[in-house]
């Protein structure tokens, strides 16, 4: 989970977590950039380094780190993005999100256009314009409807469960065709991964530093990490036993992935161009299109 190393890892390990959709845990990702960064600079920060010397050290130590880890296509994606969201606050700028993630995709690509034809990096891609297009009416619906019945949610659970929804939504047709195989039970359990790993990749990385100097101190934080690792296991092993934790898709072609995409682009105008009261319906409207495509991908394998 630090360094994206998958070789030691049993392969029903692995089956388990990608039948529970949460094999993202596992590769280096923009979430495991972003847990680096946040550790490196507020680090910096308790010990009152100046704002710019703090911001440089952090992009370097960032950029070390992704190349250390092989330098994946997810991880220069979050790396484009870190450093000019950490260099705005020493140029005293702000970001609009859409723009910047357009315009990082354009350089990305144009540094490597080969690029496009990855599968992590479209996953990554689409994961990360999902959340910006779909997560307020999906977040929307779900106050409205599942957990209305527990009255008003706390913020974190909403948010968590609204962007979980709109990352598996807007990857779904590109994990179906890539891996013939779509996880039904991922919404859910990333609930649990996603908290999970993050305290997990933090105490792996700084047990990787720490043992450098003094491999000593870096026993209980692995001694502790242990019980988080295996929490995460027992997680990935229930969600992937469930008799519908997964729906085949066999043979989906480019043709279906584009007629997926072309459907969802209601929901995600719903922000710039549709009524906020109309998001429910739209939004209701994702999520039964979404079934019926995943239900229609899966007449292949019957």
């Amino acid at each position: 989970m630090v360094l994206g190393d998958r070789s030691l890892i049993p392969e029903e390990v692995e089956v388990d977590f990608r039948k529970s959709g949460i094999t993202h845990v596992l590769a280096i990702s923009g979430q495991h950039v972003a847990i680096f960064t946040a550790i490196i600079y507020f680090a910096l920060r308790s010990f009152a380094v100046p704002l710019t010397p703090r911001v440089f050290i952090t992009l370097a130590l960032v950029w070390l780190y992704i190349l250390v880890a092989g330098a994946p296509p997810s991880a220069i994606r979050a790396g484009v993005v870190a450093t000019p969201v950490l260099l705005a606050g020493v140029l005293g700028r702000q970001l609009s999100p859409l723009h910047f993630m357009t315009a990082m995709l354009a350089l990305v690509l144009a540094y490597n256009p080969m690029l496009v034809y990855s599968a992590g990096f479209q996953l990554s891609v689409a994961a990360v314009f999902g959340i910006l297009f779909l997560r307020k009416p999906l977040k929307k619906l779900l106050e409205n409807t599942i957990l209305r019945p527990f009255g008003k949610p706390p913020e974190v659970v909403s948010n968590l469960l609204s962007i979980s929804l709109a990352a598996q939504i807007a990857t779904a047709p590109i994990i179906a065709a890539s891996f013939e195989e779509v996880s039904v039970v991922g919404v859910f359990t990333n609930l649990v991964a996603v908290p999970l790993s993050g305290p997990i990749l933090a105490l792996g990385l700084v047990a990787a530093i720490v043992g450098q100097g003094l491999s000593l101190l870096a026993f209980p934080l692995n001694f502790v990490n242990g019980f988080l690792v295996s929490a995460l296991e027992l997680v990935a092993g229930f969600a992937a036993s469930l008799p519908f934790a997964t729906v085949s898709t066999p043979g989906v072609s480019f043709l279906m992935i584009v007629f997926f995409y072309v459907g969802c682009v209601p929901a995600a105008l719903c922000e710039r161009f549709i009524l906020e009261e109309r998001w429910i319906f739209w939004a209701a409207v994702l999520v039964v299109w979404t079934t019926l495509w995943l239900a229609f991908a899966s007449l292949g394998s019957v």
